[in-house]
């Protein structure tokens, strides 16, 4: 994932957060900025380990590490989630689904974006 997609990510995340924090309350925006960062983390972090694919030149060691990335992924935003659940008394629990479901549309459209770019 390039620097440039993951600054529009922060940014779109940022606008919809103070959008959250307006219309509903400031707890309901941390609960969407916490939605958000954990998949954004997860991809980050998954990112980095999909990006040796690059370096290999065998199919099943492509499989491999693109399994890896997203079970990080998965890791990562299960992990953050949780951490969410048990220290953050104040959470909506449905701005949170919102922050996740704008974050996994967000990453669609960073990679649609990055193939019009690679093209």
């Amino acid at each position: 994932m390039t620097p440039a997609l993951i600054n529009w990510q922060m940014k779109a995340s940022f606008v919809l957060t103070v959008f959250v924090v307006i219309l509903f309350g400031l707890d309901a925006g941390i609960s969407v900025l916490i939605g958000l960062m954990s998949v954004v983390s997860g991809m980050i972090i998954g990112s980095r380990i999909a990006h040796r694919t690059s370096k290999s030149k065998e199919p099943f060691g492509i499989v491999i590490n693109m399994l890896k990335a997203e079970a990080v992924k998965i890791i990562v935003v299960i992990t953050v989630l949780w951490i969410a659940f048990k220290f953050y008394k104040a959470l909506v629990p449905l701005a949170l689904i919102v922050g996740l479901a704008v974050a996994a549309i967000l990453s669609g459209a960073s990679i649609v974006k990055l193939n019009k770019i690679d093209k």
